[in-house]
């Protein structure tokens, strides 16, 4: 979910700015959710996480290294989005099927 900023109007504290982790298409809040406060969302730059790696963190990230550290890893089944195959590691079951 994104995270947006919020400005807290008549603040004791210069210029105090939250941020808020909301779905997409949520209200606009108009209330601090803690201190009751009036708030007004600001605009700000956008903040853009890219599918790319370090050739270090993809190293990483191999099957054989996550298993070698106990990791089990899961991946979706593109024919059943309810379903996950287990790719790495021993532990659990073979597949999770959310059905």
């Amino acid at each position: 979910m994104p995270i947006y900023k919020y400005k807290v109007l008549d603040s004791k504290i210069v210029d105090e700015i939250i941020e808020i982790e909301q779905e997409i298409g949520a209200k606009e809040l108009q209330i601090h959710p803690i201190t009751g406060e009036t708030i007004k969302k600001i605009i700000t730059a956008t903040s853009l996480t890219l599918g790319h790696s370090s050739t270090k963190e993809k190293a990483t990230l191999e099957k054989g290294k996550l298993e070698k550290n106990g990791f089990t890893v899961f991946q979706k089944d593109n024919s059943n989005p309810l379903k996950y195959n287990r790719t790495a590691g021993n532990q659990g079951p073979e597949e999770i099927n959310l059905n």
